[in-house]
């Protein structure tokens, strides 16, 4: 009897206990979206370098099937309540079914909670792209250098040639040449993989193997031998395709020792070499050796007619120029640089003495090409106006080649030497530095390099050879990124002003060095350097600078006591260093104190002394084996410190139990820091909404608006978290840059938007209230550049348009929305001319009610969009979408060159309808979107386009209104 009536039973439990399941479906349902989201968090936090794993990326699919089922069982069951005044029972069959598929879907959810705790983790190491774009000057059609780069590629395209060596000498555009053909779309399509590596002269193979293991995404231990790490990437490499990119290469490089498969017609691997030396191709074995040619006559006036400008068209100069360019020789480095220092030059005397200087004889112990490149490049350094600009560039060649260097961080070198005389002000030093920086790049001794300063290779041979000529009058020794393990001898210490050891492997130091001409010691990127020796610094009474940044040490010894004319002292990135010496008070004249990203958790009270300070930059580390009984900064040291200029204090701890600790801290501090009359760039953690209201109305600089940048972090406390982390350092001094990051707090105070007005970067996390962007007023966001939301339950809506009276976030060049539980819209309303005018990068991810982004409408307004990446959108259907039904109009984005479209389940069209005109467009990604069955593309209307990710059996399913257009496009799938 018991068991034929369980099924009734089980039925009838289905309708009496409808409620309390719908109930705890709904409590399950949550659990499993917040473990979802959790785990979505932890995929955007390891960033490109990651990947999900198949099983994660399948369950992930798995939930967002689930969700759209429970959302369309909360529909029913609301109507069902409606319909029925809230009593199920009169409904008996409905109720049964519904009832059943409650408990069902519940069951289903317990599951994939259950599930959810993957063995191996999330993530998985990401492949690399296939092609790491590199800046490369473009190469005009018609000229010798295109000549060049399609003989290349013809080489490439032959089966038989493995090994092609591109040869010429120093500064005829070997690497520029290199550098086009690795961003050739053709080469993309050729290989699985291609990798650069610049060689350089003296080059170790654990170098190599590093910068071959970083491009693998392959992780290696100091403690592996080059043999362990040689064999991880041949393992990494066997069954690849590759292209290998060899720049500036010397000498032989045995392939074996590195790890890398010898390239043969079998396995359809490549190796391109550049050198100066042909017989360094031979030693190499390449099949195809191809000289890069020195420019003709006529390439060579035009390439120094734009370098020195029209000013040679001049009848009287034109003569003199056209000789200038006879003498370069067709080089075009020499071109280039001579050129610039010539530039707009209309003294014909001027033009004469060059003329008369590089067609000078040259010494009889001069015989090579070499010679006669350094003696024309050195006529640009003898013409410098004066001897301080020229120790300027000199000084840039104590970096490593092609290192890239700081800008403020040369300029507070040069200063600390007395190169710049700028008065006691950094903001007077950093506007002279950049006046240096700009005459010598104008120069083309110093080049532009991703907002960094770099030196090409063969000026800073230029640079080492001046140096290090006898009678020069410059004293460097300069051994950066050498591989060396030990320190110079004793002997070569003396008479040394610049010093530079920089990035090698250095595990100990003389005991105490006799160098009292010392000037400049660089030895940071030491990682071996564990110990300095304790009378290392007595003979250095001269020191000016000095860099242990990215060593092992763990103290300071009581000798920089010495240092009494040190000006610069880094320690960056120490993370063994527990403490600086009270001896640090001896040096009074220091201006510049660096200690981030160590493990300190207090300054000495000595540091008070150092009356003459500009720049203090300090993390505090805080965790189980960093207890003190000391406090970070004791009360009365900051404000003791009356020129400091720019103070930057983090906490850096593991432990939230130093969350009271730090807010005592942080209101003792700020007080103090509130009587520094010129301080103008601060980083600081206001634990709570009253401390920085309080710091606003006590601080002089800031209310007379004598603050140039800022970075503000407010409200919960940041665990295992810091300033720099979160949103990156604030810009060098005198920058005008505010960064104003707002946590977990659920008011907007008058202090928030004063702040938020002088703001260029923003992050909103977490606020529990705010429901629309317009909230903080429109004209306080009115400058942001940039823009970061997340985990803001209340808002809907990002801008209500029918709330405005200006443009809404004219600056703003990238957008950043992820993880909005109830985000619906971007824009609702009517559109402002002029809002999201200089957008470039929008990124939008986990806003899961989101259902479209923009009209066409607006999306034709965003004329400056060049990166559009969505992700883990479950409810998303369209990217654009047209408001007016029946209106049929192409959207136009003329400079988006980027397109990703990731883990978007409910997507059906990118623009249903229309094309999508993107003459700029490089690359479109569409991963896990199901049912989107078109491309709005195509040759005609995306003619940049050399990559589509996607998934094979995905492509072949999308439907063409021209099928030609598939076969157009079918080539540059990855």
């Amino acid at each position: 009897m018991r068991c034929s009536c369980a099924p009734i039973f089980r039925r009838l439990g289905y309708i009496k206990d409808l409620e309390r399941n719908f109930e705890r479906l709904n409590e399950k349902a949550r659990a499993l979206y917040d473990k979802k989201e959790d785990i979505q968090r932890e995929i955007r936090r390891n960033g490109r370098e990651k990947t999900p794993t198949s099983q994660c990326q399948s369950w992930i699919s798995k939930v967002d099937e689930i969700q759209n089922q429970v959302n369309a069982i909360e529909e029913e069951y609301s109507k069902g309540e409606k319909r029925c005044l809230r009593r199920w029972c009169l409904d008996i069959p409905s109720s049964w079914k519904l009832g059943r598929r409650i408990v069902e879907k519940t069951n289903c959810i317990l599951n994939l909670i259950e599930e959810s705790n993957f063995e191996g983790g999330v993530v998985v190491d990401a492949l690399p792209q296939i092609v790491e774009t590199m800046p490369a000057i473009t190469i005009k059609d018609g000229t010798s250098t295109k000549r060049t780069l399609q003989k290349i590629l013809e080489c490439m395209r032959n089966e038989r040639t493995q090994k092609i060596g591109i040869w010429g000498m120093g500064g005829v555009g070997k690497t520029t040449v290199m550098k086009n053909l690795n961003n050739l779309p053709e080469i993309a399509r050729m290989f699985e993989i291609v990798i650069w590596v610049t060689v350089a002269k003296d080059f170790s193979i654990r170098q190599l193997q590093t910068e071959i293991a970083l491009r693998l995404s392959l992780k290696l231990l100091d403690e592996e031998s080059n043999e362990r790490v040689a064999r991880r990437i041949f393992q990494s490499l066997r069954g690849m395709k590759f292209l290998l990119l060899m720049d500036d290469v010397w000498d032989i490089v045995d392939l074996e020792d590195i790890g890398i498969p010898y390239p043969t017609q079998g396995n359809g691997c490549k190796l391109v070499l550049t050198t100066r030396y042909r017989n360094v191709c031979h030693k190499m074995e390449t099949n195809k050796e191809i000289m890069v040619e020195l420019l003709s006559v006529e390439e060579a006036w035009e390439l120094f007619r734009e370098k020195a400008g029209e000013v040679v068209d001049s009848p009287n100069i034109q003569p003199l120029a056209r000789c200038v360019v006879d003498e370069c020789d067709g080089l075009p480095l020499a071109i280039v640089v001579i050129g610039a220092s010539l530039r707009k030059e209309d003294n014909i005397l001027i033009w004469e003495n060059a003329v008369q200087e590089l067609s000078a004889p040259a010494t009889s112990d001069i015989y090579d090409m070499e010679e006669r490149v350094f003696k024309r490049l050195k006529f640009s350094f003898d013409k410098l106006e004066d001897d301080n600009l020229k120790n300027c560039f000199l000084y840039a060649a104590l970096f490593p080649e092609d290192h890239n260097i700081d800008h403020f961080e040369l300029i507070l070198y040069w200063r600390a030497e007395g190169l710049i005389n700028s008065g006691s002000s950094l903001i007077d030093a950093r506007k002279k530095g950049h006046a240096i920086l700009k005459h010598l790049i104008d120069a083309s001794l110093l080049l532009k390099s991703n907002g960094m300063i770099q030196m090409h290779d063969v000026i800073r041979d230029l640079a080492l050879r001046i140096t290090s000529s006898k009678g020069s009058g410059h004293r460097f020794l300069v051994r950066a990124n050498k591989d060396i393990k030990d320190p110079p001898e004793a002997e070569e210490w003396k008479n040394i002003e610049r010093m530079s050891l920089m990035q090698n492997k250095i595990g100990n130091l003389p005991e105490s060095p006799n160098c009292p001409t010392l000037l400049t010691l660089f030895l940071q990127g030491n990682k071996k350097l564990r110990m300095i020796p304790a009378l290392f610094f007595e003979k250095m009474c001269a020191l000016r600078v000095l860099n242990l940044s990215e060593t092992s040490v763990n103290s300071l010894p009581h000798s920089i006591c010495y240092l009494v004319n040190l000006r610069i002292f880094y320690l960056k990135s120490c993370p063994k260093l527990r403490a600086i010496p009270p001896q640090i008070g001896a040096i009074t004249g220091l201006e510049v104190l660096d200690a981030q990203d160590t493990r300190i958790t207090s300054l000495p009270l000595e540091i008070e002394q150092l009356t003459h300070l500009k720049v203090l930059n300090v993390a505090f580390s805080m965790g189980r084996d960093e207890i003190e009984e000391d406090v970070a900064i004791s009360g009365g040291i900051i404000s003791r410190l009356s020129q400091l200029e720019q103070l930057r204090i983090d906490l850096r701890s593991t432990e939230s139990q130093f969350e009271h600790e730090w807010n005592k801290w942080a209101e003792a501090i700020l007080k103090d820091v509130s009587y520094v009359k010129g301080l103008m760039s601060l980083e600081f953690y206001f634990p709570q909404l009253e401390s920085l209201d309080c710091f606003l109305q006590r601080i002089r600089p800031w209310k007379e608006g004598r603050f140039t940048s800022f970075n503000f972090d407010v409200g919960r406390y940041p665990s295992l978290s810091s300033l720099t982390a979160r949103f990156g350092y604030i810009p060098e001094l005198g920058t005008k840059d505010g960064i104003l990051t707002i946590r977990g707090c659920d008011c907007i105070s008058s202090a928030i938007l004063e702040v938020l007005s002088h703001a260029s970067r923003f992050k909103l996390h977490g606020h529990r209230s705010i429901h629309c962007l317009c909230e903080l007023g429109m004209q306080n966001t009115r400058q942001l550049t940039s823009c970061i939301i997340s985990e803001c339950d209340a808002m809907e809506i990002f801008i209500e348009g029918d709330q405005l009276i200006e443009a809404a976030l004219p600056n703003l060049k990238m957008l950043d929305i992820y993880d909005m539980l109830n985000l619906k819209s971007i824009w609702e309303g009517s559109f402002r001319p002029g809002s999201f005018n200089c957008l470039s990068n929008l990124f939008l991810s986990s806003c899961n009610k989101l259902k479209n982004i923009f009209s066409c409408k607006i999306i034709t307004q965003l004329s400056n969009l060049q990166y559009l990446h969505v992700q883990s959108c479950s409810a998303l259907e369209e990217v654009i979408y047209e408001e007016a039904i029946g209106v049929k109009s192409d959207c136009v984005l003329p400079k988006l060159r980027d397109l990703r479209l990731k883990s978007l389940p409910a997507l059906v069209g990118i623009l249903k309808g229309h094309l999508l005109n993107c003459s700029s467009l490089e690359e479109i990604q569409a991963v896990e979107c199901p049912n989107l069955k078109r491309l709005p593309i195509s040759i005609s209307n995306a003619p940049k386009l050399r990559e589509i990710h996607c998934k094979r059996e995905w492509w072949n399913e999308l439907e063409w209104d021209d099928n030609a257009i598939k076969l157009q496009l079918e080539p540059l799938l990855i």
